[in-house]
């Protein structure tokens, strides 16, 4: 029987490692997760692995629970969101998962934000062996970098970079490494935990820089809503007051507009 080399993964954070595999390897298969309903007419939306598939004429299939791929050399897993039952697990063994921290710190959802909002200065990415406990199995690669007051974007791009050019290296047929050190654990994040309304300075700019993905962090300003997706050192005459000082937001999204510059969006106030 042909073996193929299997991957797993259903969004937009699946996508760079997802064209590193369709660069490198000639016999792929992608399994991903069926359309949702999603937006107010409750239309099916087709997931962006699905369209990456279809345009990149790949074979791909939905993800069945009970389905035992018998011809899977291995597979890859990288943000995909669903967790494995055991029963899974027995039937396909072979499971290794992209986790975006240096297990075992930062277990879990969101570990490139929690990293961000606790002032880290080194994280990077695991490649571990799936096994019946969340972000537990073992390793068979790492690679660090810095994160020193970067945005999680930038972070999520250099982190695939990183597979890119480490992949040719990652020996998925090693038995791999215990986690060895302090486990922790991160948690899902909701809107609520975007706001930085009377945040301090040095947290408002955490978060910022930590939702530049998944939020996109806000404030409320003259009585509404403004997303803020960056912002500036450089201390200037275009402030937002704050906890403990000044914050000097650069790109911004008002309620009900488009995304523009702070300056832009203070001077259609006047």
């Amino acid at each position: 029987m042909i073996k193929f080399k299997y991957f797993f993964g259903s969004d937009s954070r699946s996508l760079p490692f997802l064209s590193t595999l369709h660069d490198e390897i000639s016999r792929l298969k992608v399994i991903t997760l069926p359309p949702k309903k999603k937006g107010r007419g409750r239309k099916n939306t087709t997931n962006p692995v699905e369209v990456f598939c279809i345009e990149n004429n790949i074979d791909f299939d939905y993800f069945d629970e009970s389905k035992h791929y018998h011809d899977m050399k291995f597979g890859i897993v990288a943000s995909f969101s669903k967790i494995f039952k055991n029963s899974f697990l027995e039937n396909n063994s072979e499971l290794f998962n992209i986790h975006l921290s240096l297990l075992p710190k930062y277990r879990g959802p969101t570990p490139v934000e929690t990293a961000i909002l606790n002032n880290e200065i080194e994280s990077g990415y695991t490649v571990f062996k799936i096994d019946k406990n969340i972000d537990t199995g073992k390793i068979i690669f790492q690679n660090s970098l810095n994160i020193k007051n970067k945005y999680a974007s930038d972070i999520y791009s250099e982190i695939y970079n990183l597979f890119k050019s480490d992949f040719s290296s990652i020996d998925f047929h090693t038995t791999g490494l215990n986690q060895d050190g302090n486990s922790s654990s991160t948690v899902k994040f909701f809107k609520n935990d975007f706001n930085i309304s009377g945040s301090s300075i040095s947290e408002a700019k955490n978060k910022i820089r930590a939702f530049d993905t998944l939020g996109p962090a806000f404030v409320v300003f003259n009585d509404k809503i403004l997303k803020v997706h960056s912002y500036s050192d450089v201390e200037n005459k275009s402030r937002i007051e704050l906890g403990d000082g000044y914050l000097f937001p650069v790109d911004v999204t008002p309620e009900g507009k488009r995304k523009m510059s702070f300056d832009d969006y203070l001077r259609g106030l006047k």
